[in-house]
């Protein structure tokens, strides 16, 4: 959704006063994800975490002949 997307119940709504209040929209969205940011420090979510793979790729095979010797 953006704030062009915003309807209003409000009769007689000038278009003046519906981009007033969509750059007001537009803004505490902007701040709102910006201390976002700061609180998770650029740090992955827990939500973000959850969604990793288990196990890395195999891109590195273990080499049990090599790796593993008695």
């Amino acid at each position: 959704m953006s704030p062009s997307d915003i309807t209003f119940s409000t009769r007689g709504v000038s278009p003046e006063e519906k981009a007033a209040v969509e750059v007001v929209i537009d803004a505490l969205v902007e701040e709102e994800s910006a201390q976002e940011h700061a609180v998770t420090g650029g740090r992955e979510t827990s939500w973000e975490r959850s969604q990793r793979n288990l196990r890395d790729g195999i891109d590195n095979p273990v080499n049990f002949g090599v790796d593993y010797t008695h």
